[in-house]
């Protein structure tokens, strides 16, 4: 592969990381359709479904998790606030400097990383935070491992 196509797949697996965390399970089937696509161009029929099938069994299980662990944190009602907050920081800090961007996030939303309940209810109120992240991680580098 040449270095545009290097870039231009490094662009897609990072819109495809971004998928997952902004939109959760829909997110999750658009990035698995995705690199199933980057999977298809890649590969001839013998080996796509040799990659194929650890990426929708993968995407499954993820799928699953999520349901699970939204249905888990929504009990808390943190997680609403959370997600937008975070939402505007990463919004802010793209067309803004970071300092800048923690700066207004803070004054116009106001809304705290660390909500004052109990320790549990906090706990679950990440989780579905730190799952998307994990799993926008583990679909860059197995995208990375398509292209191999």
């Amino acid at each position: 592969m040449g270095f545009i196509q290097l870039v231009i797949l490094e662009g897609v697996l990072l819109l495809s990381a971004g998928m997952i965390f902004f939109g959760g399970i829909r997110g999750t089937v658009v990035a698995m359709a995705t690199l199933s696509g980057v999977n298809y161009l890649t590969h001839d029929a013998a080996q796509f479904w040799y990659w194929e099938i650890p990426l929708l069994v993968g995407g499954c299980i993820g799928i699953l998790l999520l349901f699970i662990v939204g249905k888990i944190a929504n009990k808390s009602q943190i997680v609403g606030g959370l997600v937008g907050g975070l939402t505007s920081l990463v919004f802010f800090g793209a067309f803004v400097t970071p300092i800048v961007a923690i700066i207004l996030w803070a004054l116009v939303f106001g809304m705290g990383i660390i909500p004052k309940s109990k320790k549990s209810k906090v706990i679950w109120g990440f989780a579905p935070t730190i799952l998307r992240m994990a799993m926008g991680l583990g679909w860059i580098i197995y995208g990375n491992l398509l292209t191999i």
